[in-house]
């Protein structure tokens, strides 16, 4: 893969740990030629379940769906829960430029993964989080707000 790619994101890399609620956000972001790596959970994302399918035959690989919300992206498998499947996440932490989440509120902070720890490895790294994972977190002028709260 390229350094660059098309499009006014592509040179930008994001990884891509959303469900249903946020797949939408990083699916502009990839369309836009951002660089996205969906992280999926080791029992796999429900969403390649859902219909319509191609040619009305249910399967995971004909989920329009899934085939929609999840196209121009690469994906890799890994539990976070695990010492291998956390070192492997922060070696992606390192080259990302962006980080979308949709975990319920302290999933992240509870593998130590949280904004502080990741913000240690990629200064440099913007972290997203869906409105319903309301979460505390400096804004551009440095104060601490909860996101659930303000708009």
């Amino acid at each position: 893969m390229s350094e660059h790619q098309e499009g006014a994101l592509g040179v930008y890399r994001v990884l891509d740990l959303t469900d249903q609620k946020g797949a939408f956000c990083t699916k502009m972001l990839a369309d836009l030629g951002a660089d996205v790596i969906k992280i999926e959970r080791p029992e796999g994302d429900a969403t390649p379940q859902h219909p319509p399918f191609a040619g009305d035959v249910p399967h995971i690989e004909r989920s329009l769906y899934f085939l929609f919300r999840y196209a121009n992206r690469r994906g890799v498998t890994l539990n976070l829960e695990t010492a291998d499947g956390k070192r492997i996440f922060e070696k992606l932490v390192k080259k990302a430029d962006v980080l979308v989440e949709t975990f319920p509120p302290g999933y992240m902070a509870s593998l130590g993964l949280d904004y502080p720890a990741l913000k240690k490895i990629n200064p440099g790294l913007v972290m997203a989080a869906s409105p319903s994972s309301a979460r505390q977190g400096p804004t551009r002028t440095g104060r601490a707000r909860t996101s659930s709260t303000t708009p």
